[in-house]
């Protein structure tokens, strides 16, 4: 459900202060409306569960029985500066809502919500930076172009590690990759822990260069098409499941503000991280010395790539 979608709705209820359901079709009772003090609002109808759940000062959660026995989840907006945080939790609700087969939709929602309430205790850093979201589209459109084909796409998925600096980006077998996206003109790349290039396996630093460019090119991309991209090469819900995971990690929601980034593939580079290849590793540094991040010469590692 798009945004606009979710706009309109909330038009159409707003001077009778009421609710409409979001989709006849969709398979959770899910409405949005005006509750009766005149507050934006999110409803699930279900049946109850036994999950605790709480409020923040900017969103008043409540759960109330129906006459009919029903339950009823609402998530009331108090501040209606903010109703464009509410739209983006609204759309991702009824996006992850369609596949849950054999879940309470009620303890799924304040399953969400518990990924969702520091938004709404922080709104001013909900969304991805720009960096961030080039690092993302990095991850991911080396997903798709090489792991995929190389290792299928349940075992690419469950390789996709790398939410944590301590860990590389993929883990597969017995290699590892670790991504940097960078301009197509960097004369450096930056390590930003240790641990990225520290293992006694072998692994591979991965560049993929990205340049920022404009829909007029022949395949730009953005974060959220790639992304739909992605999903529409899966053949069942577990691997949907698991991308939707992998993506909350990275604090990723679906939101309007990612399309004005968009990119054009530059390369895609491989340099294999021998014990010969330039890195620092924690063996060889001081006790005292608890992080470190460092930068790479691309030109001085040019004899450590490959095909």
């Amino acid at each position: 459900m798009t945004i606009d979608e979710i706009k309109e709705k909330f038009n159409e209820c707003k001077n009778s202060l009421s609710y409409k359901r979001i989709n006849p079709n969709h398979p959770v009772n899910i409405y949005i409306g005006y509750n009766e003090k005149g507050n934006q609002s999110l409803a699930i109808i279900s049946e109850k569960c036994n999950l605790d759940f709480e409020s923040t000062r900017l969103i008043d959660v409540e759960l109330k029985v129906r006459n009919d026995g029903d339950y009823v989840l609402s998530f009331n907006l108090l501040d209606d500066s903010l109703s464009d945080i509410l739209y983006q939790f609204i759309s991702d609700i009824v996006e992850k809502t369609y596949n849950i087969k054999d879940y309470s939709p009620i303890a799924f929602v304040i399953e969400r919500w518990k990924k969702w309430i520091n938004m709404f205790k922080n709104p001013k850093n909900i969304f991805l930076s720009e960096n961030e979201v080039r690092g993302l589209l990095g991850e991911l459109i080396y997903l798709e172009k090489y792991m995929f084909d190389k290792y299928g796409i349940d075992r690419s998925l469950e390789s996709w590690i790398g939410s944590s600096l301590s860990h590389k980006d993929f883990e597969i077998e017995d290699i590892w990759y670790e991504l940097k996206t960078i301009r197509e003109n960097a004369l450096t790349v930056t390590i930003s822990s240790i641990e990225q290039l520290d293992s006694n396996e072998y692994g591979e630093l991965v560049l993929v260069k990205l340049e920022p460019s404009n829909e007029s090119i022949s395949e730009p991309i953005n974060l959220n098409d790639y992304i739909n991209k992605i999903r529409s090469c899966f053949s069942n819900d577990s691997q949907l499941n698991t991308f939707n995971e992998k993506l909350d990690e990275r604090k990723y929601f679906y939101a309007p503000e990612y399309d004005k980034y968009v990119y054009s593939i530059k390369s895609i580079d491989h340099y294999g991280v021998t014990e010969e290849f330039p890195r620092l590793k924690e063996n060889d540094l001081p006790d005292s010395i608890a992080r470190a991040s460092y930068e790479l010469y691309i030109k001085k590692i040019e004899k450590f790539k490959i095909d």
